[in-house]
């Protein structure tokens, strides 16, 4: 959430960042409804007795909807983003790893999974409807054995794994920015009024709500495994063929909280990890710096890791990092105490995927497929699966 002392003293500010992002209507229009109602609302207190029962009535009124035009506000886009508002804006900044041309017609994820025999779409489509997957023997063992090593790749490096509910409260998703301008996308119970989790960074992020934590304990490091929901109802095409884009998926997800001083460092520190996950894996990528418009809704600033699917030939995102600075602190009521101060503030929350496991499995498919259908995977795999080579199913 952005302050009231920005969103009262540099509106001008916000515009701009609004129009950064590529916000044409809704964001503006609550930007300037909510400075009416705070125009009408010191108004009104300096006017009357703000003490009487309908006065305080009217006060409380003009608070809630003032807070829910600032829900719906997004982050603003830290001075170092690019400039742009559609991702042929967006900036490469690196590559990593060598893109070697098969010497025969390069299958794509799904039919080498459909040689394999390890997924199987129609039968998840029969139990759950379109777009869920149903991993299959072989490929049920992988995506167990690559979740491992995720998790193992990252506890090496300093997070605290963390096994979190699945079913989150409304204000968990508030605090973390998926309520309310998300809402369509999020899958709800409709009886208990829990969500299915879009994504762990919701959970870790949002871990020490309304806790002020001392600054000897910053930064934090969580990581989490878990499946994802989402209705993905505005994807077509070729971006949901396969595991590429699924109503459900797993995914292993890194989140640090830190003092805003120090999060250029995680920043760092994240991208790091999900590169050194990538390159474990042996999976060639590239790091891309994403324009103001193509921001999440809680991030001033992304880097996103498309890693190179080999059957399609082309670079497909496989995780985002994000710096949110204090946007969802401030939602979530979560402070840090300084040791040089007697005053409480906000930390920065950082979080990257690291990786999907759909994705992930798609990406080491393409890159190990062999002449004969089969698939070699990384030497990484060696503690986690007896076998390395992925023979095709008799028929």
């Amino acid at each position: 959430m952005l302050s009231q002392r920005l969103l009262r003293d540099h509106p001008d500010v916000v515009r701009e960042g609004l129009r950064r992002r590529g916000e044409d209507t809704e964001g503006l229009q609550a930007l300037e409804e909510w400075l009416r109602l705070d125009r009408e609302r010191r108004a009104s207190a300096q006017s009357g007795d703000p003490r009487g029962p309908e006065a305080q009535a009217r006060m409380a009124e003009t608070a809630a909807r003032m807070q829910a035009l600032a829900l719906r506000l997004p982050n603003l886009p830290d001075a170092r983003t690019p400039a742009g508002t559609s991702p042929a804006q967006n900036v490469e900044l690196r590559r990593w790893g060598e893109i070697t041309p098969t010497p025969f017609p390069a299958r794509t994820h799904e039919q080498l999974a459909s040689t394999l025999g390890i997924l199987d779409l129609p039968r998840a489509t029969k139990l759950a409807g379109p777009r869920f997957p149903l991993l299959v023997g072989a490929g049920a063992q992988l995506a167990r054995a690559l979740e491992s090593l995720l998790l193992d790749l990252h506890c090496e490096r300093g997070y605290v794994e963390v096994a979190p509910p699945h079913l989150l409260k409304r204000e968990t998703l508030e605090g973390t920015g998926h309520l309310p301008r998300h809402a369509d996308t999020l899958f709800v119970t409709e009886r208990d009024r829990l969500y299915l989790s879009p994504t762990a960074e919701a959970q870790l992020v949002a871990l020490h709500a309304g806790e002020t934590l001392p600054e000897r304990r910053l930064p934090l490091a969580y990581t989490a495994s878990t499946p994802c929901y989402r209705r993905e109802a505005g994807s077509s095409g070729a971006a949901r063929r396969g595991l590429l884009r699924q109503r459900q998926f797993d995914k292993v997800e890194l989140v640090r909280i830190s003092a805003p001083e120090d999060a250029d460092d995680s920043f760092e520190t994240l991208i790091a990890d999900v590169e050194r996950a990538l390159q474990v894996l042996e999976l060639p990528y590239r790091v891309v710096a994403l324009c103001g418009g193509e921001l999440p809704f809680a991030s001033q600033r992304t880097v996103d890791l498309d890693v190179w699917l080999a059957g399609e030939a082309r670079y497909v995102e496989i995780a985002s990092i994000s710096d949110c600075g204090a946007f969802q602190a401030r939602r979530l009521t979560l402070r840090y105490q300084p040791r040089s101060s007697r005053r409480a503030r906000y930390p920065h929350t950082l979080n990257g995927s690291a990786l999907p496991i759909g994705r992930t499995i798609a990406a080491l498919l393409e890159l190990g497929q062999q002449a004969d259908g089969s698939v070699r995977l990384p030497d990484a795999f060696t503690p986690y699966l007896r076998e390395l080579t992925l023979l095709p199913a008799e028929r």
